[in-house]
């Protein structure tokens, strides 16, 4: 059973959130939806992030991709509680965030050589 969720956070933000052999309850979308949100703080050009949610025999697995700039940033976590694993997966996509959005900005492009 795989149901998908979409949403939008603001003009620019798309959220999609798939659950598969597992029911989202309308407080596990709520928390999810108020967790993502908070991204844009980090880097404003997020454009789409998609949330799969499964359940695998005694552990619960996220998965999270973050569209930025043409850039896909992946994430993946595993716990037996279903928020635990979803807040590793999102720690680690704002490392990733932070990481890129600091590349950006302190990115210096290169001189050309002038050949006279």
């Amino acid at each position: 059973m795989t149901k998908c969720e979409a949403f939008r956070i603001h003009d620019k933000l798309h959220i999609a959130i798939t659950s598969k052999q597992m029911e989202l309850t309308p407080k596990l979308r709520d928390y999810i939806q108020q967790k993502t949100s908070k991204l844009t703080k980090y880097f404003s050009h997020i454009s789409d992030i998609h949330i799969t949610v499964n359940e695998e025999k005694y552990r619960h697995v996220v998965e999270i991709n973050a569209l930025t700039n043409g850039t896909t940033m992946p994430s993946r976590a595993e716990h037996s509680d279903i928020h635990t694993a979803f807040d590793k997966a999102l720690a680690k996509i704002e490392s990733q965030i932070r990481k890129y959005k600091d590349k950006i900005v302190t990115h210096t492009p290169r001189q050309e050589k002038d050949s006279e």
